[in-house]
């Protein structure tokens, strides 16, 4: 494993790669979940409110499974659910795509340009990512691209990082990653890596950034920071 080429950076301690988590991260699909869900929820002649939805992002399918339990009632049919969420998240996707996070396309360029390697790790099966990558015309952004089901355990266990870091064949102490969510920021630790926290709501960026190195509101504040223009 190696060191790889350490930017010493000034915003940053010395850094060789960073992982990027997918979902809130890269893409804003969250929303598509959202809509998904709720749409799910209605055929199934429940009520599925918005910030219930939006608690369960970054969450482990089981979590996510539980705590729609608990909103939807002691009948819900998670196997009925899901299946019909699937249609409409596909259905949404068909119809009206997703849009990548803003900064997205200008840090992966430049990231390329100062020769950082950079890696994908979602806790996305990697059917689901790969529809989502390329409905938001970024199919070929990541060469180095780890799974859900590519690794034992998914977030918050740090599979997903060390696999990633594997890959791209430096140390994950030598990695910056970048996520949204308490999982991923907890999976980030667990990892030895450099959690970054990129939250642009201001109340859950307070609550989660304790659990990151630094935070910051979005991607293009992020780059600023990085300062690889000057570099």
């Amino acid at each position: 494993m190696s060191e790889g080429n350490l930017k010493p950076l000034s915003a940053f301690p010395p850094f060789s790669a960073i992982l990027f988590d997918m979902d809130g991260l890269v893409l804003d699909s969250e929303k598509t979940y959202v809509t998904a869900w709720q749409r799910a929820a209605r055929e199934l002649g429940k009520h599925l409110e918005a910030a219930v939805a939006e608690g369960l992002f970054g969450r482990h399918a089981d979590d996510v499974a539980k705590l729609l339990g608990e909103a939807l009632g002691p009948d819900f049919d998670r196997k009925a659910f899901f299946e019909i969420a699937e249609r409409h998240w596909f259905e949404v996707l068909a119809h009206e795509g997703i849009q990548s996070m803003s900064g997205v396309e200008a840090l992966l360029t430049d990231l390329q340009k100062a020769g950082i390697p950079f890696a994908l790790a979602t806790n996305s099966d990697a059917h689901y990512a790969e529809r989502c990558l390329t409905a938001a015309n970024l199919t070929n952004a990541f060469k180095t691209f780890v799974s859900r089901d590519q690794v034992q355990s998914g977030k918050p266990a740090p599979d997903l990082f060390l696999e990633a870091a594997e890959r791209l064949g430096i140390l994950p102490s030598h990695c910056l990653v970048l996520e949204d969510s308490e999982t991923g920021l907890i999976a980030a630790r667990a990892a030895g890596t450099q959690p970054i926290l990129i939250q642009q709501r201001a109340v859950l960026r307070d609550k989660l950034s304790h659990l990151a190195d630094q935070s910051f509101p979005d991607l293009v504040a992020f780059l600023s920071a990085l300062h690889l223009r000057s570099t």
